[in-house]
């Protein structure tokens, strides 16, 4: 089982590299492809939601936004009902990016699945998504 794990590990790590290595053109690196992905698709997202989403602190997560932002991917609004929050949003050159790095994704999860039928990919989907689960209940009561 252990072997496993460090495959879910080795997936996370190899997929990061490549992405980092396809959008460093586009001034993206350090995973900051994913970041993009998350606020585009999650419009409105506050920074403390998204660190929670990535599992990242607030620290990396600030520092991350804060580099998006200076390369004009993303844009920071004002909520109108709370002052203190500061939702993120795409902007235009961050939407312009967003088909590229979905086909990134989609090419990634093909490689991943290679070979596998369409009732292997449910399977494999839903053991996933268990055990995701089971790690967010424990990390959530490990901050406890």
């Amino acid at each position: 089982m252990p072997n496993s794990f460090r495959s879910i590990g080795l997936i996370a790590r190899a997929t990061a590299v490549m992405g980092n290595q396809l959008f460093t053109s586009d001034d993206l690196q350090n995973s900051q492809f994913i970041y993009l992905m998350r606020i585009v698709e999650t419009p409105g997202i506050t920074q403390t939601q998204l660190a929670n989403q990535l599992h990242v602190d607030p620290s990396t997560c600030l520092r991350t936004v804060r580099k998006l932002i200076a390369h004009q991917y993303v844009a920071r609004q004002t909520d109108e009902h709370n002052k203190k929050q500061r939702p993120l949003v795409a902007t235009a050159q961050g939407q312009a990016l967003y088909p590229e790095l979905q086909a990134y994704e989609q090419h990634i999860l093909a490689i991943g699945t290679h070979g596998l039928s369409a009732g292997e990919r449910l399977i494999l989907e839903e053991l996933l998504g268990k055990v995701a689960n089971n790690i967010q209940e424990y990390q959530a009561t490990q901050s406890e």
